[in-house]
This record gives structure tokens, C-alpha cells and sequence, in this order.
């Protein structure tokens, strides 16, 4: 996760979380029928909200941020504000360099909210768009190499993953297994499934186990660095084979969509470079000569 940005202090995210020590905020997270409303964190009575947070990441990773992953986001804020009010008590926030910051980031934050409002959220490709370029595309979708899916249960120990596999064995089911047991909880939300992956993706121990499985089938635990997988197999593609339509259909959306909002945005800063008046000017001793005419 791992685009994570709080304000004026992104450079420093990681390392603070890391130097925090165990203290846990004492106020507890208040319910509400608006995330607005739901408050994560208080520091001296400034308040850290639900949507205060998700404005700090991209959609694709808001959503998946649970856990862990927002529980260290939520200590970067404790952090950063621990600090941002010592700094305002030392009179900080005058400061020139802390002012020039501010100022950057708060055009950069609103600009890239107009890239949000004028590109992203009113041109989005149709699926008509997509079911065209699908029909024109589809036969240069084929794997150059074979592929499988696998769905896993990941024990910490031998004889906890020997127990796992002995229920298996007398049938139990997989993904009620995994749901139970475990230890990588994010596929455990989809009854264990890591997706597609060729040979070279994965550690080579567990693509070695997948590749003697057929498709249904389940191994013995087998040992990885990060503790012993029971690995079932879900599907087989052999190279050649022509890729799951809605699959590629996905990848066509997503090429049409960057495509078209490149376009876009070209257009966009074109229109305004024409109505406003940009002036660069030359600093011989910084070596900075801009070349053109004034816009």
C-alpha cells in the first residue's frame, strides 16, 4: 500500500510509523451514518475523520485500505501531528520554508482535483467502447506462456498446516479452511485465491507444487520462507491459450481510459496556457534560459 501521503509530510510516513513504539490513541473510533463523521484519532483535541483519510489516497487504494494498513495510517497522522503541533508552538508555522510548502502543495492538491472533476469523472470509456476495440483485439490476447491459479492456506507452523491438510483430507472445505485458519488474511477474503501467475511469479517451490496439481487437487503443506502453504489449484492455461475475456476487456478499459484522459489533458493545459499569460525568466547564474516567447 504503499502510495500512502499525508500533507507535508510523505517523506517521513514510513519512518515515524516505524519509531512510534506501541502507543495506541485512547480514543475509540465513534460510529456514525456518515464516514464525515466517524473519527479515527484525536491528538490535543484535533480530530482525525474517516473522509479526512480516504482524501490522502487514490480510490483504487482507499479501498482497500483495512486492518493494518489503516491502523499504521492512522498512527503517520498521530505522528505527523504530534510533531506539526510542537512546530506550531515553536512558531513554525510562519516559517518561509513551511510556508512555500503549503502553498505548493495546496495548488498541487487543487489542481489535481480539477484533473479529477474535468477528466476522470465525466469521461468514462462506455462499455460499447470497450466491446468494439474487444472484437478488433481479442485474438492478439493469447498467453505466451502457460498460467495457473491457486487458491492457498498459510500456516505458521508444520503441525498446524499437517492438522489443516488431515481435515482437508477427511473433506472438509477448503475455503471454509482458509477463512478459519489463515495467516494471509487479505486472500482469505476470497477463499484463499492469489489469481493468475506463471512459473516465474511466484516462489519457485510453490509454482514447482501448483504445476504437479490438476485442476480441484490440494498438496501436502509445503515449507516457504514465510511459514507452510496448502496449495489447490483452480485453473490451468496453457500458453497459446486465449485469455479470459473479461480479463482482457478490463485491460482494454483501462488502456482506453489513460489513453483518453492523456488526451484530455493535453487539450486541457493547451486551453489554459491560451487564456493566461506565462512569463519565464532567465537566471544566467543558475544556468535556467528558458527558450520561446512569453505565453
Amino acid at each position: 500500500m504503499k502510495k500512502f501521503i499525508m500533507p507535508a509530510f510523505a517523506s517521513m510516513a514510513v519512518l515515524i510509523v516505524s519509531c512510534d513504539g506501541k502507543e495506541k490513541p485512547e480514543t475509540k473510533p465513534q460510529a456514525s451514518t456518515s464516514s464525515s463523521d466517524i473519527i479515527l484519532a484525536r491528538v490535543d483535541g484535533e480530530e482525525l475523520t474517516l473522509n479526512e483519510i480516504k482524501y490522502q489516497f487514490p480510490p483504487e487504494v482507499w479501498e482497500q485500505l483495512r486492518g493494518k494498513d489503516l491502523e499504521d495510517a492512522v498512527e503517520t497522522w498521530i505522528n505527523t501531528q504530534l510533531l506539526a503541533q510542537k512546530g506550531t508552538r515553536m512558531g513554525l508555522g510562519s516559517d518561509p520554508s513551511v510556508e512555500a510548502v503549503v502553498q505548493f502543495r495546496t495548488a498541487d492538491a487543487i489542481a489535481r482535483r480539477v484533473l479529477e472533476i474535468e477528466i476522470k469523472e465525466i469521461n468514462a470509456v462506455s462499455q460499447a467502447q470497450i466491446d468494439s476495440a474487444y472484437a478488433v483485439e481479442k485474438d492478439n490476447y493469447r498467453l505466451d506462456k502457460e498460467r495457473l491459479r491457486a487458491s492457498h492456506i498459510l500456516l505458521k507452523t508444520l503441525e498446524e498446516a499437517e492438522a489443516v491438510h488431515g481435515r482437508l483430507v477427511k473433506g472438509d472445505d477448503f475455503a471454509s479452511l482458509v477463512e478459519d485458519y489463515s495467516a494471509d488474511r487479505k486472500s482469505a477474503a476470497s477463499g484463499g485465491d492469489v489469481g493468475y501467475f506463471s512459473e516465474d511469479q511466484v516462489d519457485p517451490a510453490f509454482a514447482a507444487a501448483a504445476k504437479k496439481l490438476k485442476v480441484g487437487e490440494f498438496s501436502g503443506p509445503i515449507k516457504i520462507a514465510n511459514g507452510f502453504h496448502i496449495i489447490m489449484l483452480t485453473d490451468r492455461q496453457e500458453s497459446g491459450s486465449s485469455v479470459d475475456s473479461l480479463e482482457v476487456k478490463a485491460r482494454i478499459a483501462e488502456l482506453l481510459t489513460m489513453s483518453r484522459q492523456n488526451e484530455l489533458f493535453n487539450l486541457l493545459l493547451e486551453s489554459l496556457r491560451k487564456e493566461a499569460k506565462i512569463e519565464r525568466v532567465s537566471v544566467p547564474e543558475l544556468d535556467f534560459a528558458p527558450k520561446g516567447e512569453p505565453e
